[in-house]
């Protein structure tokens, strides 16, 4: 890629600073792929608690979309540059921490009360199936995409 403000003639600022913009926009394929499953999955979350959770039925409703809509404005924004990777690491790692001990949590609490209709005892499967083990198997998943999504984001080399 020639570097325009590399060169000995004299361009103009503007361009200088929008290649500077898009030079660094520049992902590797696996990093960007990375970051697409994060915000897959950000928004796939959202999605979800919007239809658990209405916000509009109220505050207690309001902050089961909040979190998820967090992940996916903030986190994938702070993932995109190199300098706030680490601040996207640390809100994704607390938000998917969160939502594992809350989800695991109304997992005890569902099979307590007999929330889940299926025996465990009977039908371990489908008992843990109608539980909120998958969803927390997601969370565990978007925790890992986002440390190799930091682990990729800090090791790649400044293109400039």
């Amino acid at each position: 890629m020639d570097d325009p403000s590399r060169s000995g003639s004299d361009h103009n600022l503007s361009y200088r600073v929008l290649y500077q913009i898009r030079v660094r926009l520049i992902m590797r394929p696996e990093r960007m792929q990375l970051w697409l499953a994060q915000v897959a999955m950000a928004l796939g979350a959202v999605m979800t608690h919007y239809i658990m959770h209405p916000p509009h039925h109220g505050v207690t409703y309001f902050w089961g979309t909040f979190f998820p809509a967090m992940d996916l404005l903030l986190v994938s924004a702070l993932f995109l540059s190199k300098r706030t990777a680490v601040w996207g690491l640390l809100f994704n790692s607390f938000l998917a921490f969160f939502g594992i001990i809350m989800m695991t949590d109304l997992i005890v609490v569902g099979a307590l009360n007999g929330w889940i209709k299926t025996s465990f005892w009977g039908n371990p499967l489908r008992w843990l199936m109608e539980s909120m083990f998958p969803n927390v198997m997601l969370a565990v998943a978007d925790f890992f995409v986002g440390l190799v999504l930091y682990k990729l984001t800090i090791s790649q080399q400044k293109l400039i």
